[in-house]
């Protein structure tokens, strides 16, 4: 994944949204079918150091979502599972 690919997110509270985003870290999220949220939480976003140092931030998302997400990642978990069903 490129760098300049990685952006922070805005999304709706639906779903894992809210456990998979981090305020100010990797996204913010706003409550679902509320505009006025939606309105403030674009402003929040652009008002944020997570906007300010969008450059240095686009690495920290990717590290994140690399460390989170990657198959390598996703193996484990399979595996871990896989083997806990074994044992009993």
């Amino acid at each position: 994944m490129r760098a300049a690919t990685v952006l922070p997110v805005i999304a709706t509270d639906v779903g894992s949204f809210k456990e998979d985003i981090i305020r100010g870290k990797t996204g913010f999220v706003c409550r679902a079918d509320d505009s006025a949220d939606l309105a403030k939480t674009i402003n929040e976003y652009f008002e944020s150091g997570l906007f300010a140092d969008l450059e240095d931030k686009r690495r920290e998302i990717r590290d994140y979502a690399f460390d989170r997400y990657s198959w390598i990642r996703i193996g484990e978990m399979t595996r871990k599972v896989y083997e806990q069903v074994l044992r009993e």
